[in-house]
């Protein structure tokens, strides 16, 4: 059987349907310029060119208008077998990986939306604060900040700020300060020393606390131990609920957005799909 690269025959689809390598890179989870050699590198195998590149158009060609609608044909069909053939195995569990902070704190409200939404899908959710290769360890989908897998979509969810926590009325620079380890992976995140930079006045940092992870340290400011600089939209519920409350009404931006992140074959699924919907339904804070 004669066929073309998979990866290839997707890029140039989705290239086909958006009209540009730009979109196309941006619901594959890829750069502009990888979907370009993706069809080049189908163009060359078929020994057909399948666009024109001007400038900064692209016109697909008689050729590549025929190639299409028959590769998009053959593709859904691929997509409709597989998931049809994956959602008859009702045992296999949908398995989630976030890091602690979205897995305790912000994904719960959603996760209730894709239960209601699939009761019949059994999910694994795995707080794990390292991102791991999803297809090495059966993961479907991933939430973490920041983070990018070479090889695999990633979808940025929401953009955050960084806002002072703490319980009760105490101003910040009467606090203690709660330090939030990040992990190793991530060193772009502000600290109480940007803070400072940015703004001035801080809590004071003589006896900080340290804490391991965002919902440890979201304990301590319920606890009263002190102020910390945590997400907005991750904490949502706490501040909702009156636990803590932001002790300035100052913020810094967060360098990176939270992302989703899962394999590029699984992107049509209908379980991933549904998932993403229920994401989706976030308001924030």
């Amino acid at each position: 059987m004669n066929l073309p690269p998979l990866n290839a025959l997707r890029a140039f689809e989705c290239a086909a349907r958006t009209g540009s390598f730009s979109a196309a890179g941006s619901e594959l989870g890829v750069t502009a310029a990888a979907v370009s050699l993706q069809v080049r590198n189908l163009e060359e195998w078929l020994n057909l060119q399948l666009f024109v590149r001007k400038a900064n158009q692209l016109r697909i060609t008689d050729a590549g208008r025929d190639y299409y609608q028959n590769a998009a044909s053959a593709l859904t069909e691929i997509a409709r077998f597989t998931d049809a053939l994956s959602q008859g195995d009702r045992q296999r569990p949908f398995v989630i990986s976030a890091t602690p902070a979205l897995a305790q704190l912000w994904l719960p409200p959603a996760l209730a939306r894709f239960a209601e939404l699939r009761p019949d899908v059994p999910i694994d959710l795995r707080s794990e604060a390292e991102d791991l290769d999803l297809e090495q360890y059966g993961i479907d989908v991933r939430l973490s900040y920041g983070g990018e897998l070479p090889d695999y979509a990633s979808r940025a969810l929401f953009a955050d700020h960084l806002v002072p926590v703490a319980a009760g009325e105490a101003e910040i620079v009467s606090l203690r300060a709660i330090n939030v380890n990040w992990g190793s992976r991530i060193s772009s995140v502000p600290g109480w020393r940007q803070w400072r930079e940015i703004h001035g006045n801080g809590p004071f940092e003589d006896s900080h606390v340290a804490a391991a992870s965002v919902p440890e340290a979201l304990a301590l400011c319920e606890a009263g131990i002190g102020v910390a600089l945590l997400p907005q939209r991750v904490i949502a519920g706490a501040l909702r609920a009156g636990r803590v409350r932001k002790c300035d009404p100052r913020s810094i931006q967060m360098p990176r957005p939270y992302v989703m992140i899962n394999a590029h074959y699984k992107a049509k699924s209908r379980r991933l799909m549904e998932f993403q919907k229920a994401l989706l339904g976030d308001d924030g804070a």
